[in-house]
């Protein structure tokens, strides 16, 4: 039997994939990267690319950008059902995802598709590095100091960062485009310090100091990093 592995790539630089995660790509006979429809392309698909054997197949992985569970529950039986088809005539083969594979990853529940079409498959997941990992290196601030807690928030935030900070000090905002300016207004209302980055470690990324600055359009790799005076 083959093997199937969850990579996760890193936020975007190529030089950020880890060395374990580039040896299964050297050795793999096909990966699948997700992506929103059948003509976008895939961030971690071009990640990974310079680690793959040119004879690598690339599977098609199309996860719709829906929140109809019965559309995405089938995306994800469908890719599982493609990736065990090679694991079972002793393929290795990988699923490529951005960040770390199983925070906030597709992986997560393709992972669980595959068990529950094949409980037996060897199946490994390889961590990435994670995009607030890589946006607090970029601003050169950490995370979270000492014993003071960290809270990430996958969605749009409250209307009151109150109950939060009372978790947390340290927030982590992902997705966080669209809200900038109500950030803004939150973290000044209460003494806390934010910073927003932009495509993180990509060519193109951009670290927005004032969240109040019009960021153009919203971009969906935008992260904010937001602690409360003396919280760290």
């Amino acid at each position: 039997m083959g093997a199937i592995y969850g990579i996760g790539v890193g936020p975007g630089d190529p030089a950020l994939l880890t060395l374990r995660a580039a040896e299964v790509l050297q050795r793999v006979s096909a990966v699948m990267a997700p992506r929103a429809t059948r003509e976008g392309g895939s961030l971690a698909l071009s990640i990974a690319r310079p680690h793959l054997p040119a004879s690598c197949a690339v599977l098609e992985a199309v996860f719709p950008m829906t929140e109809e569970r019965a559309v995405l529950e089938q995306a994800w039986q469908d890719a599982a059902a493609a990736l065990l088809a090679r694991a079972r005539q002793g393929e290795a083969v990988a699923f490529l995802t951005l960040g770390d594979a199983l925070l906030y990853s597709t992986w997560s529940y393709l992972l669980r598709a595959i068990r529950r079409q094949d409980a037996e498959i060897e199946v490994v997941t390889i961590p990435g590095i994670t995009a607030m990992s890589a946006c607090a290196a970029a601003v050169n601030r950490p995370l979270a100091e000492g014993r003071a807690p960290l809270l990430v928030w996958p969605d749009a935030p409250p209307t009151d960062l109150a109950p939060l900070l009372e978790i947390a000090p340290n927030l982590v905002f992902m997705k966080a485009a669209r809200h900038l300016r109500r950030l803004a207004d939150m973290a000044e209302a209460r003494g806390a310090a934010a910073v927003a980055v932009q495509r993180c470690t990509l060519p193109e990324q951009r670290v927005i100091g004032d969240l109040r600055d019009d960021p153009g359009r919203p971009d969906y790799f935008t992260t904010v990093l937001l602690q409360a005076e003396g919280g760290r």
